[in-house]
């Protein structure tokens, strides 16, 4: 019979890692399962050069540094992480779970569902030329900041992404943005820190037409509702619209989904025995989507599955100082 894990995290981002490091200071053989073949999740596939300016005692920290510190504070000797494999299905046998994977099955006690968002799909404006030039200069994610320093990068967006990434850019590139709606979703603070830059800022505009042979050369934008519209020499083109998050696998496990998130309660438990889950993908009133509190969430989330597994005991709340770890 294979080994039996006492916990399997499902997601190698920054929640389920740090569940890694709760479930070593709960003293529990842990496994961490993901389908990308590298740690970080959203983070890393987004946007690990940005800055990240809200997880406590980071004054800014990028996306790489934040995973990075992650991975060697919750990597510890009792944690396997499996990296490059797809959880298939969650089926229950007897007083375990099976999770089967692209790569094979495990046998767990417990299951925390860290997996952010699901699979995820950067929204597309359909225009002419997006297609055909999409990976030369047109992206919808910075894999590395330093490729477009330097360069002439239209942002298109007016949410905290396209913002962020517009105010990092701007001490290193030439950057205009233009965004089609009357309203910033993004954080004032950010949207002020754009208007002082002084760079080009059209809103309501949009982005019309793309234009470019091999590379990018060119785009067409104008005022939202009018015919007017005014060609810029560009470089790069960074859109960013959103995502479609899908949560694929998961739909079919017998869970209580919600606007594609799984319901939780208060303990971060799922009705199934033994399941949880936190971070993005959970959901209960009140929630907030921040890496901060799914840090949180995680805590109790293994506290829980602590719980679950040892009912005899009393579950008192663990400090790491009171460990030496």
């Amino acid at each position: 019979m294979p080994s039996v894990d006492d916990v399997t995290i499902i997601g190698g981002g920054p929640v389920g890692l740090f569940g890694l490091y709760h479930a070593h200071l709960r003293q529990l053989n842990a496994r961490l399962i993901d389908s990308l073949p590298e740690l970080g999740g959203q983070v890393m596939a987004l946007y690990p050069e940005k800055a990240i300016f809200d997880v406590g005692g980071f004054p800014k920290v990028t996306g790489r540094e934040l995973v990075e510190l992650l991975a060697e504070q919750s990597i510890k000797e009792n944690a396997t992480v499996c990296l490059g494999e797809k959880v298939t299905d969650l089926v229950r046998e007897g007083e375990h779970w099976r999770l089967s994977t692209s790569q094979g099955t495990y046998l767990t006690r417990a299951v925390v569902i860290a997996a952010g968002l699901g699979a995820f799909n950067p929204r597309k404006l359909g225009i002419p030329g997006e297609a055909e030039l999409s990976g030369r200069g047109v992206q919808y994610f910075v894999r590395t900041l330093q490729a477009l320093y330097g360069k002439r990068v239209l942002v298109v967006g007016g949410g905290d992404s396209a913002i962020d990434w517009a105010n990092t850019l701007i001490p290193h590139a030439e950057v205009r943005v233009v965004h089609n709606l009357p309203k910033w979703q993004a954080h004032e603070e950010a949207v002020r820190r754009l208007y002082q830059s002084g760079i080009p800022i059209g809103q309501p505009w949009e982005l019309r037409e793309i234009q470019g042979g091999d590379r990018v050369e060119a785009a067409v934008i104008g005022p939202v509702g009018s015919d007017r519209s005014e060609t810029v020499a560009v470089d790069e083109i960074l859109i960013c619209i959103g995502f479609s998050t899908d949560l694929g696998p998961i739909k079919g496990w017998g869970l209580p989904i919600r606007a594609g998130q799984i319901q939780v309660d208060w303990g971060m438990k799922t009705p199934l025995d033994g399941v949880f889950a936190a971070g993005d993908v959970a959901t209960y009133p009140g929630k907030t989507k921040l890496i901060a509190l799914g840090f949180g969430e995680v805590g109790m989330a293994i506290d829980s599955a602590v719980h679950y597994l040892f009912p005899e005991q009393r579950i008192t709340t663990k400090h790491s100082s009171d460990r030496g770890f």
